[in-house]
């Protein structure tokens, strides 16, 4: 899935979870072509309590639907980094990639992958696999939700 144009940018985008609400601070989004046709993508941005302390949360939207979460490194001041924990089917629904037990999968290989307790150094870390993004870089954002997308649809 590519970008085609930027549709729309703005502030306060809510989403219903099932359970609850989340608003976002900000969003953009663009119009992104794959092979089966015109989607609509939206990247928002917010903050939650995660690994500790409050980090930037990312979510990329395809057609309406969350299909990748992406979270703040400890050096995200610095850096602007962002990671998602790669998940592969388990027995019921999805699991963790364990890092580094298990081999990242092949289709992760256009995204540079580490061990997110390399990156995130707190109480209750998941031992994952995860890819890293800068926040600036919404073609990797958008190719990872693409991917996990075409994951579901099997």
């Amino acid at each position: 899935m590519h970008i085609v144009r930027l549709r729309d940018a703005g502030r306060n985008f809510t989403y219903q979870w099932p359970d609850s609400s989340e608003t976002y601070d900000y969003y953009v989004e663009y119009v992104g072509l794959a092979e089966d046709g015109e989607h609509t993508i939206r990247i928002a941005f917010g903050k939650r309590f995660t690994y500790g302390k409050e980090r930037v949360r990312v979510i990329v939207f395809i057609d309406g639907y969350p299909h990748a979460e992406f979270f703040s490194a400890d050096d995200f001041e610095k850096s602007g980094d962002l990671l998602s924990e790669i998940k592969i089917p388990g027995s019921v629904g999805e699991r963790i990639c364990k890092y580094p037990d298990e081999p990242v999968p092949e289709r992760y290989s256009m995204f540079n992958v580490v061990g997110l307790p390399v990156h995130v150094q707190a109480k209750g870390v998941h031992n994952a696999w995860a890819v890293v993004s800068n926040i600036a870089d919404h073609k990797t954002l958008i190719a990872l939700a693409a991917l996990r997308r075409l994951e579901r649809q099997k």
